[in-house]
């Protein structure tokens, strides 16, 4: 459980497939950012639950650290929704 797995890259052929849309890139690695800190959240807590009975105020470090991953994956994705929201009432595709 050392080992920091890394993301898999989201096809950059298909978010980049559009160069008029400027928010592309944005998504893209907003995304990106998004795996990253649900990785990390995953590694924290099993750093937690490995730490607990030893090391309690390690455990509660680590969770609190995972904690504040989670709340970052959370408003990463939720900015992502917010600008396909935007860009679909742009387009005419929808009032939500």
């Amino acid at each position: 459980m050392n080992e920091m797995r890394k993301p898999k890259a989201p096809d950059r052929k298909a978010a980049a497939s559009d160069p008029s849309d400027p928010l592309a890139r944005m998504n893209e690695m907003l995304i990106a950012q998004a795996l990253s800190l649900d990785a990390m959240f995953t590694e924290l807590v099993g750093h937690a639950a490995d730490n607990y009975t030893k090391w309690p105020t390690s455990a509660a470090r680590y969770a609190r650290l995972a904690l504040r991953a989670q709340s970052n994956c959370r408003a990463s994705v939720e900015t992502v929704a917010k600008a396909d929201r935007a860009k679909r009432r742009a387009q005419g595709g929808g009032t939500a």
